[in-house]
């Protein structure tokens, strides 16, 4: 997702990640934590890899990961994020979401690398809304699950 030396950019990067930072009370504390990360991780990708829709999925999964992990989250403090964490957006994230009722409200889908904030803004307000009513109700962080399943099981997930 990116020319050479993404990758080893976006692995440096998220490796010095201070995690601790992300243990917050509310979520616009978290959010202001993410957007700056989100900047600074632009900043440090290779010159034509500078792009805010790629790296802020890339540090949406790794979030999603550590929150995944229960032993980094206690350590971290990092319960909370859960419910604030975002859903990575990718074409066939924004194709499920799109075709989710009320979906034809998105914005059209260009890219992860076209995305901008305002952009990400609407997909995310959505995906929290459809995560809510779902069956089991989730988490928008989440729903990246059920679509990929989505692709090769039930289309009811």
């Amino acid at each position: 997702m990116g020319p050479k030396g993404t990758i080893k950019a976006a692995r440096k990067y998220l490796a010095g990640l201070k995690l601790s930072s992300f243990s917050k009370k509310t979520e616009a504390e978290f959010r202001t934590v993410l957007n700056r990360a989100t900047h600074r991780f632009v900043r440090k990708l290779p010159r034509k890899a500078k792009r805010w829709g790629a790296a802020r999925k890339f540090i949406n999964i790794f979030l999603r990961g550590i929150v995944y992990n229960r032993y980094l989250c206690k350590h971290y403090d990092l319960y909370r994020l859960e419910r604030w964490l975002e859903l990575p957006l990718d074409s066939h994230v924004a194709k499920c979401l799109s075709s989710e009722k009320g979906g034809e409200i998105l914005p059209k889908w260009k890219t992860v690398i076209g995305l901008d904030r305002k952009t990400n803004r609407k997909y995310q307000k959505f995906a929290a809304e459809v995560a809510k009513r779902k069956k089991y109700s989730t988490y928008r962080v989440h729903l990246d699950i059920r679509y990929w399943r989505h692709k090769f099981v039930s289309p009811n997930l």
